[in-house]
């Protein structure tokens, strides 16, 4: 660890050990305030999670509530004034308490233990269902609670991404929303080490049982980071503030290699919370893939010159793991400072194999050639956070700081051996070649955010942000000569440096005229962008400001119908990869180059949304339209050796629309559907780039499109549930080819046992082993088709013990709605 990360470790130990000693024994209780506990009648048992409602004496209007903790206490805060109390929870008879007086003189009122009397009738005659709804509606995102999908458990990060509606996973891992890959993934709101320097391999180390929900923000407002044109993915971790302590054990195996386990915990006592998160894994996955390509003497397309066939194997993964602790010190009601510290490292052996079968048809000779991979790859993450929190006395009004560090190293070593020979028995080597890949990326974050409510519903919110990030990249590829020693290829080894940072700031202000809630914001963002390839001493400096407004409207028909539309508009700034012009040698015939010019893209981002929420399900209907200025697209060029590079452009604008109908219903009570259609359309228009020293043209491509989720919930009185999900991707067309469609299922099972303190489940995912990738790509000299899947059909089995912690539990149908403008982390 560097100085630089050995002062900051003492910075943030100096700290938690000076909060903690002068954090108070106990929180101040409330000036005034009702406060009474909760038990089963003829026991001490207490009754966790009832509603306490607090009520006008004089109109008998609803004051405020809350509800009572794991040892059936509550403690509300009032003002001075005459009320009286109803205590709910079903199965139970209410408890009314009236004569409530609070005044100066009796600022607390103190029901005692109140016992709450068993409903013996209604728990005789009804059935409750109340599992947790898997998807929720806010005014600016949706919120997926992870638990509730049973194809989920023993899964990674990117397999409960590749399961949600609007969101797909490519072949290699990238993930995208609504048919872009430029969208920003954050970890409970903010850029974490958990994402790592190569997010597609972090996430698929991401042990899936530390996910909470997942929040899908398609029209991030003013507060968030301008930066993703299709928007924002948030994966919020498991976390609790229950007095006590509580947690969560939870182990898996499976085949292929699928084990695992992780540890959800958390202790509160009065003043303070200590939470934590540990989860380790060991996976291993069977990929294979192939492509048939043709390359051709001219742009006609008439005379083949060769033909490749290619068969990729590969056997990748290993041992992961990542822990997080911290803890939230209360220093008095109003004042809350929470520490956390994140470790994640990973210690994978990938090996790759790739068999080249060339036809020539003009001379009809043939070879077969065989490139062997064997990579082993290091990755470690740290990440220190720190956040200070201030309410006030007015609801609502609210002051926030916070500081965040991370350190991420990423090493790998890679030893390569290509063969040719006429057949697959008799191989001469031609190329012994290692590569060595050392990548590390710093990351500061300064930040504060402060809300100032006014009036009766508005509400004004201002902050700011810094951010440094700097990334260093050395990749060494050497070559064993004639004389048996290796030597530095200079031809692809290079060393290249990246440093961004970003300064803004914003302002939102909202409020609400009787059913319409409107809120508008503008964020402005500073951005120096400075790239350094140390090889040949190439410097590129970017530096630019943005402003990025946003609008929000939402009537509120009824209290079960709304109508909203937004705007926003957005960024996605090039990084390292796609700047970084060195080429990855792990394929001799397909490389990929980065490209130092690349210009950040801009995006006007709009929607318009109906939600309608029934006592048995619910449905949002939404359209959308983006249009995007310096649209990236990724062109594939081929030399007459049959060699194909492909490099990241700035081409052309591109315009997209779409319709995306997200359904909830219950059926029955043992039967619920739920489902996601996204009907997507996207017209980039024809154009031609200078590729190395010649241009490139493409046909612009017109895309017509639809993703497709369906779920099936099923229970089966108290013997077990299941899951049925069927998705479907249609074909797309690109600017130089096309993607084919994708169906694929999965099937879970669960079963509560020891008293529901525990769970027994069992999945498949891809149960008819379907799930493959396919495409089309032309370009003037070839023509390829090619078939991958990343991994074969997987069985999981998993069981998970819940410690003072009660099952999450859904609300029916009804779903979640926020109309406010708000949407905070």
């Amino acid at each position: 660890m560097n100085r630089k990360a050995n002062l900051l470790l003492s910075l943030f130990t100096a700290l938690f050990f000076t909060a903690y000693s002068q954090a108070p024994k106990e929180l101040a209780a409330p000036k005034y305030a009702i406060k009474g506990k909760l038990v089963k009648s003829g026991t001490s048992n207490p009754v966790e999670f009832a509603t306490v409602s607090i009520f006008n004496e004089v109109d008998s209007a609803l004051i405020t509530g809350g509800l009572t903790d794991v040892d059936g206490v509550f403690n509300v805060p009032v003002e001075p004034g005459d009320y009286y109390i109803r205590i709910q929870f079903m199965g139970f008879k209410d408890v009314m308490i009236s004569n409530v007086n609070i005044s100066k003189s009796a600022p607390v009122y103190d029901a005692g233990q109140i016992p709450f009397a068993e409903n013996e009738t209604l728990l005789e005659e009804v059935v409750v269902q109340a599992e947790r709804t898997q998807m929720e509606m806010t005014l600016d995102k949706k919120v997926f609670n992870i638990g509730k999908d049973l194809s989920n458990l023993g899964g990674s990060a990117t397999d409960i991404l590749d399961n949600l509606p609007s969101v797909q996973v490519d072949v290699d891992g990238n993930v995208n929303l609504r048919g872009s890959g430029n969208v920003r993934i954050l970890i409970d709101g903010k850029p974490s080490g958990l994402v790592g320097l190569s997010s597609n391999d972090a996430l698929r180390q991401l042990n899936g049982n530390l996910v909470e929900s997942i929040e899908i923000i398609t029209n991030p407002s003013a507060r968030y980071d301008a930066e993703g044109l299709a928007g924002i993915i948030n994966i919020v971790l498991k976390k609790d503030k229950k007095k006590g302590l509580n947690g969560s054990f939870q182990v898996n195996t499976g085949i292929p290699d699928n084990h695992g386990g992780s540890i959800n915990l958390n202790v509160r006592k009065n003043w303070i919370n200590f939470f934590t998160n540990f989860g380790i894994n060991y996976r291993r996955n069977d990929g294979r893939g192939f492509s048939d390509q043709v390359f051709f003497d001219s742009p006609d397309k008439l005379t083949p010159t060769l033909e490749t066939i290619r068969d990729r194997t590969q056997d990748r993964g290993g041992l992961s793991y990542s822990t997080r602790f911290g803890s939230d010190i209360y220093l008095n009601e109003t004042n809350t400072l929470t520490l956390a510290f994140l470790y994640r490292y990973s210690d994978e052996n990938n090996k790759t194999r790739l068999i080249y079968d060339d036809f020539y048809p003009q001379s009809g000779a043939d070879s077969i050639s065989f490139r062997n991979d064997d990579e082993g790859e290091g990755d470690e993450n740290i990440e220190y956070s720190l956040n200070y929190t201030r309410d006030f006395e007015r609801k609502g009004q609210k002051l926030t700081f916070d500081f965040q560090y991370q350190n991420n190293n990423e090493a790998e070593s890679s030893d390569l051996i290509e063969t040719i020979g006429t057949d697959r028995n008799d191989q001469i080597p031609i190329l012994l070649q290692r590569a060595n890949n050392d990548e590390i990326e710093e990351r500061f974050m300064l930040q504060s955010d402060y809300i100032h409510p006014f009036g009766k519903d508005g509400k004004l919110e201002f902050g700011t942000r810094y951010t440094d990030r700097l990334v260093g990249n050395d990749y060494v590829v050497t070559e064993q000569n004639n004389a048996g020693i290796y030597e530095v290829d200079s031809a692809f080894s290079n060393e290249f440096e990246y440093e961004e940072d970003v300064l803004a700031v914003y302002a939102i202000v909202g409020n609400k005229i009787d059913k319409l809630s409107w809120q508008v914001g503008l964020r402005f963002e500073q951005t120096r962008l400075l790239t350094f390839q140390k090889t040949d001493d190439n410097r590129n400096v970017q530096n630019y400001g943005n402003f990025f407004p946003s609008v929000f409207f939402t009537y509120q028909f009824t209290k079960e119908q709304a109508i909203q539309t937004s705007y926003s508009r957005r960024i996605s700034r090039p990084r390292g990869r796609s700047l970084n012009p060195f080429t990855s040698i792990s394929d001799s015939r397909n490389f990929w180059l980065g490209n130092p010019g690349l210009q950040p893209e801009y995006t006007d981002s709009y929607e318009l949304g109906y939600l309608l929420n029934t006592r048995s399900g619910s449905l949002y209907t939404g359209v959308y339209y983006r249009h995007t200025e310096g649209g990236v697209q990724r062109l594939r060029n081929t030399t007459e050796e049959g060699i194909t590079f492909t490099r990241p452009y700035n081409v052309s604008t591109e315009d997209a629309y779409g319709v995306e109908v997200n359904i909830s219903q219950d059926f029955t009570d043992w039967y619920r559907v739920s489902g996601n259609v996204n009907f997507y359309r996207s017209i980039v228009p024809d154009g031609s780039v200078v590729f190395g020293e010649s241009t490139l043209s493409f046909n612009g491509a017109e895309a017509t499109t639809l993703s497709s989720r369906l779920s099936n919930n099923f229970k089966f009185n108290k013997l077990f549930d299941a899951q049925l999900n069927v998705n479907y991707r249609a074909p797309r067309n690109t600017v130089q080819g096309k993607t084919l469609s994708i169906t694929s299922v999965d099937l879970g099972m669960s079963r509560d046992i020891l008293k529901g303190n525990g769970t027994l489940a069992f999945n498949i995912r891809d149960l008819f082993n379907s799930r493959k990738y396919r495409s089309e790509i032309s370009n003037e000299r070839s023509f390829q088709y090619s078939e991958y899947q990343r991994r074969t059909t997987t069985a999981t089995l998993s069981f998970t013990y819940r410690l003072n912690q009660k099952k999450q539990r859904e609300r029916g149908g009804d779903g979640d709605y926020d109309g406010d403008g708000g949407g905070e982390f």
